[in-house]
């Protein structure tokens, strides 16, 4: 069972003892990401998270390192773009170590002006391998097309031009205004009883957050983007808006993504790659955030092929739009969706991760019971409204990176006509 409490600090504890455990696995998540980052100031929030770990007040950088792993224990973190987490693994008698370290990360970073340099180039090596890794380029591509304007459409990662611009100052006056317990949930799952992680837990005490808001400098268009390898394929995205995270109809539109292009029994696997043998990996996969969502299909496709490819998702999606799906089909694509959930949480981390977002992005957690009633519930109707929704083409957005260089971006129509020239 997962309890929830709230600390006198702010903090939002989300807690499950597991008894059955070796280990206890640990997640600090904030609201600080890439929806906070001020104009003219993208991939400061990933940036940020890199550069907490050369040194905080009373850790160096190897020191922060060698806490956790001498104790066979892992200490990383990650970005997205609505928030930022700091996980860990250990063992129960290396918990309040653990927290001691994360606190550190979290609350007394250094953030030197010498550090940032250094930071700036490591992020400068990933960008340079995003742009040689053509699904995930695509992909990100495709989201900065359904996003548009908005915080949602920024990389992760940034603009090298922004990044190479912000001073130390910059970096302190963002983790000051966003890296906030009140912001913060976190999570627990392991052989400790909740009572003794919550006490733990008191070690995290901030500061009162300053008034200085950080230095906003003129916005910069997103720079174009194309891969600096070679490539033999054509690497092709296209999708279009989806539900939030947290709607009630998200139960239906999974399914129906599932049955889209979710695995080999779907309609674009079978029809691209067992039949018209167009693509070796294809499929279809839904994003959703607190303030919007998006969904797509990735495939790769032969040299030339980008309008037989097009054509082949297109007519798919047409079907499924007028497919009429009864009981008959839809038992076992609930039963999927419900095996698949609770495989899912098998991971420590999963469930715990599961509640620790529900309750950082949508205010408050669903029991998964009524996740799975929700999920039996979805019927022909419910897939009809999401199909109907979400599968006409005219509001589809695409990227096509071409073998030759070429990255073309637009809707459906633009890129068919564009490789027809």
């Amino acid at each position: 069972m997962v309890e929830e409490r709230r600390l006198p600090s702010g903090l939002t504890l989300v807690a499950e003892q597991a008894s059955w455990q070796q280990g206890v696995s640990l997640g600090l998540f904030v609201r600080g990401a890439v929806v906070d980052e001020p104009p003219g100031q993208e991939g400061i929030a990933h940036l940020l998270e890199h550069l907490v770990f050369r040194g905080t007040e009373n850790y160096t950088g190897p020191a922060l390192a060698a806490a956790i792993e001498d104790g066979g224990g892992e200490l990383n973190a990650y970005t997205t773009k609505e928030y930022t987490c700091i996980w860990g693994r250990m063992l129960p008698d290396d918990l309040p170590h653990m927290l001691e370290v994360v606190a550190e990360l979290f609350l007394r970073p250094l953030l030197r002006a010498r550090d940032l340099r250094r930071e700036v180039q490591v992020i400068e090596g990933e960008h340079a391998l995003w742009l040689d890794s053509p699904e995930e380029l695509v992909c990100d591509l495709l989201e900065e097309q359904i996003f548009g304007g908005s915080p949602l459409g920024r990389r992760v990662l940034g603009d090298p031009q922004a990044l190479s611009a912000l001073r130390a100052q910059d970096l302190r006056a963002f983790h000051q205004a966003t890296w906030r317990l009140g912001r913060s949930v976190l999570a627990v799952s392991g052989p400790i009883p909740v009572a003794q992680v919550a006490r733990l837990a008191q070690a995290l005490e901030e500061s009162p957050a300053p008034r200085a808001a950080a230095r906003r400098v003129a916005a910069r268009p997103a720079a174009g983007a194309a891969s600096a390898g070679r490539i033999s394929q054509i690497h092709l995205a296209v999708g279009g808006a989806a539900l939030p995270f947290g709607d009630h109809g998200l139960a239906a539109q999974d399914l129906l993504v599932q049955e889209f292009g979710g695995g080999p029994s779907s309609r674009l696997f079978q029809r691209l790659r067992d039949e018209d043998a167009l693509s070796y990996g294809v499929y279809s996969y839904a994003t959703a955030y607190a303030a919007g969502g998006m969904w797509g299909v990735y495939a790769d496709l032969p040299a030339g092929q980008l309008r037989e490819g097009l054509s082949a998702i297109l007519e798919e999606a047409q079907a499924l739009r007028r497919a009429r799906i009864g009981e008959r089909r839809l038992g076992p694509m609930r039963r999927a969706a419900e095996g698949a959930l609770l495989l899912s949480l098998d991971s420590p981390f999963a469930r715990v991760e599961r509640h620790a977002l529900q309750v950082l992005l949508r205010g408050g957690a669903e029991p998964l019971d009524r996740e799975i009633q929700e999920l039996h519930a979805v019927d022909g109707r419910a897939l009809r409204e999401a199909a109907e929704r979400m599968l006409r083409p005219e509001t589809w957005r695409g990227v096509a990176l071409l073998p030759d260089g070429r990255l073309l971006r637009g809707g459906i129509d633009e890129l068919t006509a564009e490789v027809g020239e």
